[in-house]
């Protein structure tokens, strides 16, 4: 690494970004963008030599990446099976090193402040790259035409647009899971709305009446009055969809004549504390909503107690179905997404606001080999290297002959966990995924959620921005924060009137709030108007 951009980075004052928690799989930290931004079809560099030749000696790559919780192996990268097999297809030698999820961004914080820079590193999103915000992140534009056009062929322009800054490309991306932005949805216990003789709710107004169905005609049929229609956790987490009735999530951020504000400080934010201040009100979502932890709400769910709640797309058959199907057997249950239905007078996006990538990586400056990785990830998004992060090593994992595929099960592909994790840059190979799933049922519901969550999404206007410094200096001005979480909670409970609201954003606005909305506008104006 170049002595000279090892003290750029030692001498900048560092942020400290927020961990990103894998509590459910995973969740990045980026947004769908609808601002212009240069293709990436363009001229390679000048300086690009030809693409690698599998004859000449390995390219060496150093990796820093997040171990996802995952159990990784003992031993040296090179020594590992998986990651040995993928250097072969890519003519590579590969220095991974595999840093713990549960702190990932303070231990790359650490390395980087101390000058160990990779050739390469993951994070959720180029705003919380470090070597993005001090102009260290190569720009791979130049390098994408001549050695990834598998990446310009199977990623989507939104994924592009979400990590490119001022015409350069900063990151490769992971493409959505599922090739669906918008990656949260309502699930609802199908079998509960048949027995109730119920259909889908297409309005806020709507969805309010099955849950009162729920609350009162006894769908799980116990003869107790215990059901919970909708259940959510600590912080407001997990009803993103409730709050997309209407447009917003608390982590999306909105353009309102102009300007760039939070979601949570909108006027269509207080429409949904109204909504949920009816639900609380009407004993329509659960009364510990406040301080559910993941533990409680998962056994609630599994309890055969709770109506409707919002996950992920992919949780679809796994953790729900799967799980229900062996602990209620004798109660056929029948998990199912529904769209998002619209607020009352409300006739935008719905849905969860969109995160086009789940995670980036971010090339140095310095890397010697810029061909070499970007020819390597172009590998593992082709249909070859899809079929790797997917089923495995073929003629040991799975075998391919025409196009039917023969996979040994994830009992026996010992590295799946970490392999799909760490090397997915696809967002979905209907076949690869069929096969995987062995199970026409889970298969189908599968494919049905992933439809319902491509048909809806809020935009993000703001992918790939850095984090405010107005909102990182006082964390009280955060979603997360005192000042937020404080005055929604007294809102819903009924402490407050549902115009203390206005007086919470009044508040907001003196207190830094308008210091984060010039920030972000600014920053919106450079880099996407």
């Amino acid at each position: 690494m170049k002595q000279s951009n090892k003290r750029k980075l030692l001498a900048v004052g560092i942020t400290v970004f927020t961990l990103i928690a894998s509590a459910c799989g995973n969740t990045s930290n980026n947004g769908n963008n609808t601002g212009a931004s240069a293709s990436p079809n363009s001229s390679p560099a000048a300086n690009a030599t030809d693409a690698p030749s599998q004859s000449a000696d390995p390219a060496k790559i150093s990796i820093f990446v997040s171990n996802h919780a995952r159990q990784i192996p003992p031993g040296k990268s090179m020594e590992l099976p998986t990651v040995k097999y993928l250097a072969e297809k890519t003519n590579t030698n590969l220095d991974i090193t595999f840093l713990p999820h549960e702190n990932y961004m303070e231990q790359l914080r650490l390395k980087f402040a101390s000058g160990d820079l990779p050739d390469v590193h993951m994070v959720w999103g180029i705003e919380n790259s470090e070597l993005v915000t001090n102009d260290l992140a190569i720009d791979l534009k130049p390098y994408l035409e001549k050695y990834g056009q598998n990446l310009l062929k199977n990623t989507p322009q939104s994924a592009w647009d979400a990590v490119t800054l001022n015409g350069k490309i900063l990151a490769i991306p992971q493409v959505a899971q599922g090739n669906a932005p918008a990656e949260r949805v309502i699930f609802v216990r199908k079998d509960w709305m048949d027995k109730l003789g119920l259909q889908a709710p297409k309005t806020s107004d709507e969805f309010l009446d099955m849950l009162r169905a729920f609350r009162d005609k006894d769908p799980n049929g116990n003869g107790k009055q215990d059901e919970i229609p909708f259940s959510s956790r600590e912080k407001f987490e997990w009803a993103d969809n409730i709050f997309g009735m209407y447009g917003v999530n608390l982590d999306s951020n909105t353009l309102i004549n102009g300007e760039v504000m939070p979601g949570f400080v909108t006027p269509n934010m207080k429409q949904a504390l109204g909504m949920l201040r009816t639900m609380y009100e009407e004993k329509l979502i659960d009364a510990e909503f406040l301080t559910n932890t993941r533990a409680v709400w998962d056994q609630k769910i599994k309890s055969d107690l709770v109506g409707s709640w919002n996950h992920v797309v992919f949780g679809v058959w796994e953790p729900w179905q799967k799980e229900l199907n062996t602990l209620l057997a004798d109660k056929n249950p029948n998990v199912v997404a529904i769209p998002t239905p619209h607020g009352v007078g409300y006739d935008g996006e719905v849905g969860r606001v969109e995160k086009s990538v789940l995670k980036t990586f971010v090339v140095n400056k310095d890397a010697k080999n810029p061909e070499a990785i970007v020819s390597m990830f172009d590998w593992l998004i082709s249909e070859e290297g899809q079929l790797f992060s997917d089923l495995g090593i073929e003629g040991q994992t799975f075998t391919k002959e025409g196009t039917e595929l023969k996979y040994v099960g994830d009992k026996e592909d010992a590295d799946l966990l970490w392999r799909q994790d760490i090397f997915t840059m696809h967002g979905f190979n209907e076949e690869a995924q069929k096969v995987k799933i062995n199970n026409e049922e889970a298969f189908n519901k599968l494919i049905e959620t992933i439809g319902i969550s491509r048909n809806e999404g809020i935009t993000n206007p703001t992918a790939g921005m850095p984090p405010s410094e107005a909102l990182t200096k006082n964390a009280e001005l955060s979603y997360k924060g005192g000042l937020f979480q404080e005055a929604a909670a007294k809102i819903i409970i009924g402490e407050k009137p549902l115009d203390y609201f206005d007086e919470f954003v009044a508040s907001w606005k003196k207190q830094g709030g308008d210091a984060a909305i010039k920030e972000m506008t600014d920053w919106y104006n450079a880099n996407r108007n």
